[in-house]
């Protein structure tokens, strides 16, 4: 994992997400902005930054779920520079639409629950439009079992 800001709480099973939890960040490669709560629901959304290895090795496994669950939207909340991602994704391209953070990413992430600011980290939506999962750290393929059955 990696800390983006000081570790202030210890990490809990619970972690409370505000209530409405929303965002709009511009896309990677410049169409424009995307708003949470204009995409197709239910939603995944992935925190990632590319010297954090656990969120590297993710990226194909949650680019799969994105082209094998098309009614589904996988947004990929890239961490640093725009120039530093961009790079990064020229080099492994990736199906999912890839988001620049916005000038406040760890009070984004502390908002969906993520106090540490850790990476990866991987909230999603239901088409409730309510947070049914979150994880602080590595998805396993278990986990994308979870999120289909659980998060509709």
């Amino acid at each position: 994992m990696r800390i983006l800001g000081p570790i202030l709480l210890l990490i809990s099973s619970n972690l409370a997400a505000e209530p409405g939890w929303d965002f709009r960040l511009p896309a990677l490669d410049g169409s424009g902005f995307v708003a949470l709560r204009e995409v197709a629901k239910p939603a995944l959304v992935n925190f990632w930054g590319v010297d954090c290895p656990p969120c590297v090795a993710e990226l194909p496994m949650l680019d799969q779920f994105s082209r094998t669950h098309p009614d589904w939207s996988v947004l990929l909340v890239n961490t640093d520079s725009a120039a530093l991602a961009q790079r990064f994704i020229e080099q492994y391209p990736v199906q999912s639409t890839v988001l620049r953070p916005g000038l406040n990413v760890a009070g984004l992430m502390r908002k969906a629950g993520n106090t540490l600011g850790a990476l990866p980290f991987t909230v999603v939506l239901d088409r409730r439009e309510e947070i049914c999962f979150r994880k602080l750290g590595a998805l396993a393929k278990e986990d994308l079992g979870r999120i289909e059955k659980d998060c509709r």
